[in-house]
């Protein structure tokens, strides 16, 4: 089913996953073609990921050269010898998450990288999509899939594989086995008068910016201090000015809730610190908001 409102994109209906949708203001805009995905992390410590999703309707359409490599049975190494840049999606899906440099131990780890273990506190160099030498050097025996699992996304538009960035879990669609746990949309709030194509170009623009001045990915059981996948997500929905009323506005993000709660006990913070305290504020608000017939 297709959806008007944006260039080159499509509606999604997702069938191996949770989704929630909820009754909202009149005037607010569901964005059918902007995913947030969700796999939170489990009691066992296996690690999870949120990250977000643009479904373009023409991501499925290929590069000869692509088509070419595959019927070769080329992994990605033996694309280098095409020496083309795509001109099409390639199959992937535009996404956006952040994620430690490396790939090994817990949550992916390696000794290079000058990794911290203190407590529960978990610190590396990150990355956004996975986009790292190290991941890629995992991935280069791969096949040309976009439904297989991968350790490295590209975080660059118009890269080797495809036109568009991609996270590395975007194959987790396909995975009937391993369903996503939730997937919701976000909203434009009543009088928000942007295009789902504008809010995808503030989407590439926060990202870009949370890779320029974001050094690290790390974990400490949602407290404040932490800077992950998580993360990343709540904050491009506040900066963009997206409401997640079926999640969030729900009370349906545990992460989230225990996020906000050390950010709100924590005594005089510094000002990068105060400044997420202020966004993960204004998106509970905005997304509990919604949750109301006008």
């Amino acid at each position: 089913m297709y959806c008007t409102g944006a260039t080159s994109i499509t509606c999604e209906s997702s069938s191996n996953d949770k989704t929630i949708e909820t009754t909202v203001k009149t005037g607010t805009r569901k964005l059918e073609n902007i995913l947030i995905r969700r796999i939170p992390k489990t009691a066992w410590n296996k690690p999870g990921h949120y990250w977000i999703e643009i479904v373009h309707k023409d991501e499925n359409e290929m590069d000869d050269f692509i088509v070419e490599a595959k019927q070769q049975g080329l992994k990605e190494e033996g694309l280098i010898k095409f020496n083309k840049t795509p001109t099409k999606i390639n199959g992937f899906r535009e996404s956006y998450g952040w994620y430690p440099i490396s790939n090994n131990g817990f949550h992916n780890f390696s000794i290079r990288g000058a990794v911290t273990f203190n407590s529960r506190f978990i610190k590396n160099d990150g990355c956004l999509n996975g986009d790292h030498i190290d991941r890629r050097e995992k991935d280069k025996n791969l096949e040309l899939d976009y439904k297989i699992e991968r350790t490295a996304g590209r975080s660059k538009l118009n890269n080797e594989l495809s036109t568009i960035a991609f996270d590395c879990m975007q194959y987790r669609r396909f995975d009937l086995d391993n369903p996503i746990y939730l997937t919701t949309n976000p909203y434009l709030l009543p009088r928000d008068l942007r295009t789902e194509k504008q809010v995808i170009v503030d989407i590439r623009n926060f990202v870009a910016k949370f890779e320029r001045d974001e050094p690290e990915w790390s974990w400490n059981g949602d407290g404040f201090d932490e800077t992950n996948c998580h993360t990343l997500l709540f904050l491009l929905l506040a900066s963009c000015d997206l409401a997640d009323p079926d999640g969030i506005g729900q009370g349906y993000d545990q992460h989230f809730i225990d996020y906000k709660q050390s950010l709100d006990s924590k005594s005089e913070p510094d000002e990068k610190y105060e400044n997420r305290k202020n966004l993960i504020d204004k998106l509970l608000k905005i997304s509990q908001s919604l949750n109301s017939i006008y």
